[in-house]
């Protein structure tokens, strides 16, 4: 038995407690028939959608380089957690709550991507076990996130995108975040990129949209609401950083044919995004 931050064969398995961050995603187009199996069991929970999208804003600083980031304006879980991986099980915990993953021997279609995928899921806490069935089977855990409310968030890799799915540890309830982006055939989201939760745990913003595009999103847990921030496509959002007043967040977008990080404010109170400007490497390392 080891302790380890990344391990597996054929499945990648990093687990990170205080926020989470989206990779850069190939902008091919996921095939129909995956898409359509995409389900968890016990999800309908009568998600409302709020109307109200952010105006975007433009700082003077819009074409220059940020000068300097104030990094002790952002809230930090610091929950510490342990990872053990033995054999074809990982196991995550972080105070009460132990998730356990078993990984098997990849099937048809799956051997092209993965040695093995994620079989089964269980998250067990004094409230009780829930019991995971993502289809199609992901093909290995990204990162798992525990919020102040007594949610977890589970983002885990598909053949070509990503889910993310929230736990409620209190009822059992299961939410995927792609379903709040529906497409006309009726089809989630393909991807979500980074994600983190509020500091009271309340609500978690997120990158959403298809691969090759992102959209902000925000999702209030106890009134399980939906807010679909703005219109603009910010390509890819890597990493999320909500401010520790939890009324404001800072996301990053990055473009596909450009190496230059934006960085941005959203404000909830404001209903606006105002774009800061570019990264210095130095910055974007730090944020990560």
């Amino acid at each position: 038995m080891k302790f380890v931050q990344i391990m597996t064969v054929g499945a990648i398995v990093a687990l990170v407690i205080s926020g989470c961050s989206g990779k850069a995603i190939s902008n091919q187009q996921l095939p129909q028939n995956e898409v359509e199996n995409i389900e968890v069991n016990n999800t309908k929970e009568g998600v409302k959608k709020v109307d109200g999208k952010a105006t975007i804003e433009t700082s003077k600083a819009t074409d220059k380089k940020v000068n300097s980031v104030d990094y002790s304006q952002y809230y930090k879980n610091q929950a510490r957690s342990k990872v053990i991986v033995s054999g074809k099980q990982i196991v995550w915990k972080n105070k009460d709550v132990t998730f356990t993953a078993k990984l098997i021997k990849s099937q048809g279609e799956e051997t092209a991507e993965a040695n093995e995928v994620v079989d089964s899921i269980k998250i067990k806490s004094k409230r009780g076990e829930q019991l995971i069935q993502l289809k199609p089977r992901p093909l290995r855990v990204n990162s798992l996130s525990l919020s102040k409310s007594n949610q977890v968030a589970l983002h885990v890799s598909d053949h070509e995108g990503s889910r993310l799915v929230l736990i409620n540890l209190s009822d059992g309830t299961q939410t995927i975040v792609n379903r709040f982006m529906m497409n006309s055939d009726g089809v989630g989201s393909e991807k979500i990129d980074a994600y983190n939760w509020s500091p009271d745990g309340k609500k978690i913003a997120f990158g959403i949209g298809n691969l090759g595009s992102s959209y902000i999103g925000v999702y209030d847990v106890e009134r399980k609401s939906y807010k679909h921030v703005s219109d603009k496509d910010f390509t890819l959002i890597p990493f999320i950083a909500w401010h520790k007043d939890g009324k404001n967040f800072d996301f990053v977008s990055k473009a596909d044919d450009s190496p230059q990080s934006v960085l941005y404010t959203y404000s909830e109170t404001k209903k606006s995004i105002i774009k800061k400007g570019s990264l210095s490497k130095n910055d974007e390392q730090k944020l990560s």
